[in-house]
């Protein structure tokens, strides 16, 4: 099934398509507006309600990989030893600079640190109110920290607190060793979450970025865990009225009752307008890093420094690669993430079908004034089998550009859908039989 995606601002067309095995959905009539890709689009279904799409519309598409759309700015200067600059609403590339290159990244390791965490627990091993008892290999680390009291207990949101807003070395490990058991089983899941992201020029030796032979990343690696990190439903954790990514100063009260002050190493939480969050690193052998994110309406964007000469430098140059995005970007919505793509079949459940939806939004970023050049299509399965989970992939969204795929968005289910039982079969047949 094909659509035509009339865009009445430009006045132009261009196709999506949908590709499925033989026996094709029979799409609702309602369907023909119930899927508004970006403003002032329409899109309408093929047959009884809708034009052929042109073949000329039906792009070659590459498979092989998928590669981020790059877009790139000659109006960025870095002066460290490499910069990186995305956009993560889009995940389109803006500036790279020796991006792929294997670096020491000091404390921006504390990056994928707090990924794991997050993924503790949103699994549900652990809580925010979960207990953490501070080993002596913990309170004894050095470099940043909170100066945790040995053997004493502090809470999950505390540690996090500490990691985010100190670069609390002492509350990695005692993290570490609350989820994995170890500090070297916590990096091992590490390094599992840099293999599932396909990080080619990452490898952690430890949770805390301290200096250690054999461990390092690269400026686009370091982006595209932070793209990762901010997905998580506890990125932007409020602790009162203030996200915690955000909080300036935080006073850490030990269970012995000793308070420790703690400053944020990261300048855009207070000083650059939209910041969302971001993680600094500094030893003489990585020098000044720092990864910041901010946004500001629909736009994200993720700079990387690595190795700057001073820390005036790296939150200087990090601080114009995102204002640059602002003043010279716009960000068109495709496809809506809230926005049903219509309707497939459902077998073995009470209900005969389902609305199905992109697990997320998707975005093109383009110069201000330029119309958006990416291609959308999609492949679909006719029917889904009960049970299952919601966010159950029922297809997938691919977006290519000049040819090449440039992401891949799972098509997923909103809701949770059980197998019928023999009374559910009986009363299914009962009120579809017909005389």
């Amino acid at each position: 099934m094909d659509f035509i995606l009339v865009d009445f601002k430009q006045i132009r067309l261009r196709c999506i398509e949908i590709t499925q095995p033989a026996n094709p959905i029979r799409m609702k009539k309602s369907f023909k507006t119930s899927v508004a890709l970006g403003l002032g689009l329409t899109v309408v279904a093929t047959g009884a309600f809708a034009l052929a799409c042109p073949e000329k519309c039906t792009p070659k598409t590459t498979r092989a990989a998928v590669v981020a759309s790059a877009v790139p700015s000659t109006d960025i200067e870095c002066t460290a030893k490499a910069g990186f600059l995305m956009e993560a609403n889009s995940g389109k590339i803006l500036f790279a600079k020796d991006e792929h290159k294997r670096l020491p990244i000091a404390s921006m390791v504390k990056i994928t640190t707090l990924a794991v965490i997050y993924d503790a627990i949103q699994s549900g091993q652990i809580a925010m109110d979960t207990k953490v008892m501070v080993s002596k290999e913990a309170s004894s680390m050095g470099g940043s920290q909170a100066f945790l009291d040995f053997d004493s207990e502090y809470t999950v949101e505390d540690l996090i607190k500490s990691i985010i807003i100190a670069s609390a070395n002492d509350s990695c490990v005692a993290m570490a060793e609350l989820i994995a058991g170890s500090e070297s089983e916590f990096v091992n899941r590490m390094n599992a979450l840099a293999q599932k992201l396909e990080l080619e020029n990452t490898n952690y030796v430890n949770c805390t970025g301290l200096p250690a032979a054999n461990s390092y990343s690269s400026a686009h690696d370091v982006a595209r865990v932070y793209q990762y990190l901010m997905q998580s439903p506890f990125y932007g954790y409020k602790s009162g009225d203030t996200a915690i990514n955000l909080t300036w100063m935080y006073d850490l009260t030990h269970p012995s009752g000793r308070v420790t002050g703690l400053t944020n190493t990261n300048r855009h939480a207070r000083f650059f307008n939209g910041c969302i969050g971001g993680k600094t690193g500094f030893t003489s052998e990585a020098g000044h890093c720092v990864t910041v994110a901010s946004e500001r309406g629909n736009i994200k964007p993720i700079a990387v420094i690595i190795g700057a000469t001073d820390s005036t430098a790296r939150f200087a140059e990090s601080g114009n690669m995102m204002s640059h995005v602002f003043a010279s970007y716009e960000n068109k919505l495709i496809v809506d993430k809230t926005q049903s793509l219509g309707t497939i079949r459902v077998k073995g459940a009470t209900q005969d079908k389902i609305d199905v939806f992109a697990k997320q939004s998707i975005y093109d970023l383009v110069k201000k004034g330029q119309p958006d050049a990416i291609t959308v299509n999609i492949e679909l399965d006719k029917t889904a089998r009960a049970p299952f989970k919601r966010d159950h992939a029922v297809g997938k969204i691919i977006v290519t550009q000049d040819g090449n795929v440039t992401r891949e968005i799972d098509i997923v289910t909103n809701q949770d859908i059980k197998s019928m039982n023999y009374g559910d079969s009986v009363k299914k047949v009962t009120r579809n039989f017909k005389l």
